[in-house]
């Protein structure tokens, strides 16, 4: 969070707002004309709590939009407990999470209710899979849902900041494809030195992709796992997202929040998650003009938190 905490110092010297890094730099407050406010990780002192906690809970997040009437992925609860250990007593639990596998053609997506940045969701094509995931799941979280695999044509992030679409991109995956003569390596340095310069040292990505021959590293969209940031320039594509996220986000009156918007094959769109901790880094190295952009929500995100 080094890179977090420099740019939040930045703000705070342009506003006059004492800052003070707390909990081994997990909080920071901030101080100014006798207010106090707070920033927990990457999220802001905007955010009601419960509201916050729904955003951070997959599957209430799920409920809460379903009953708004708002387009999202399915989600099923697949556990939820305050004891790990009631996990494994539960044989029909098993039972239930097996026939919903089997229902949606043995292609599904298990996720930790809490997880972010794409760490502890797991796509699941065989029970030898399921059966291993839900090991390694239930050893950090208490709670997991479950999601029909869906076949995305582009994934999007939306920052709402009081109703308004502050920044909007896409996001496009991992996947290069050969010319014959680059390895693996070369083609995925190339699609995205950030991420994969120093970082390949397996030997498979040594091999040489024949021509037209595809190569797959991640099947998520998070730029957390190797996939870009890219801008959207056609016109009627991105009026539809922000009409799609401001209906989101006027009903659910979202104070400051990240939106992502998957779009399927046949242009229909679903939110897939809403997070409450806005973490824009990722987007930010890429160019300066984004963290310029970041450190311009950034502000005005403390600035409301003092308004």
């Amino acid at each position: 969070m080094q890179d977090f905490h420099a740019l939040i110092e930045e703000i705070c010297e342009e506003l006059k707002i004492k800052m003070t890094c707390l909990s081994k730099d997990w909080i920071v407050m901030l101080e100014k004309e006798n207010k106090t406010r707070y920033i927990a990780g990457y999220k802001f002192d905007l955010n009601g709590h419960a509201l916050g906690s729904i955003m951070d809970d997959k599957y209430a997040m799920y409920e809460i939009l379903i009953q708004k009437k708002i387009p999202v992925i399915e989600h099923t609860i697949a556990f939820r407990s305050n004891n790990q250990n009631d996990y494994a007593k539960d044989c029909n639990r098993y039972e239930f999470i097996e026939n919903f596998f089997n229902q949606h053609g043995q292609n599904i997506v298990i996720k930790a209710n809490d997880s972010t940045c794409g760490v502890a969701v797991y796509h699941i094509t065989n029970v030898d899979e399921l059966r291993s995931s839900l090991d390694r799941l239930f050893k950090n979280h208490f709670s997991i849902s479950l999601c029909p695999f869906y076949d995305i044509k582009r994934e999007y992030r939306l920052i709402f900041l009081k109703n308004e679409c502050v920044l909007l991109y896409g996001k496009k995956r991992p996947i290069v494809t050969g010319d014959g003569k680059k390895t693996i390596r070369e083609l995925l340095e190339e699609f995205n030195p950030n991420f994969f310069q120093g970082n390949l040292e397996d030997s498979k990505y040594d091999y040489v992709l024949k021509y037209n021959e595809m190569f797959e590293y991640s099947w998520k969209f998070n730029l957390s796992e190797g996939a870009i940031p890219i801008e959207i320039t056609d016109e009627k594509l991105k009026q539809k997202l922000q009409n799609f996220g401001e209906k989101v986000s006027t009903k659910m009156n979202l104070p400051f929040c990240s939106l992502d918007v998957i779009e399927l094959m046949d242009g229909k769109l679903l939110v897939m998650e809403i997070n409450s901790g806005v973490m824009m880094f990722n987007y930010a190295k890429y160019t300066k003009a984004g963290r310029d952009k970041t450190k311009e929500i950034y502000k005005r995100a403390i600035e409301e938190m003092f308004s």
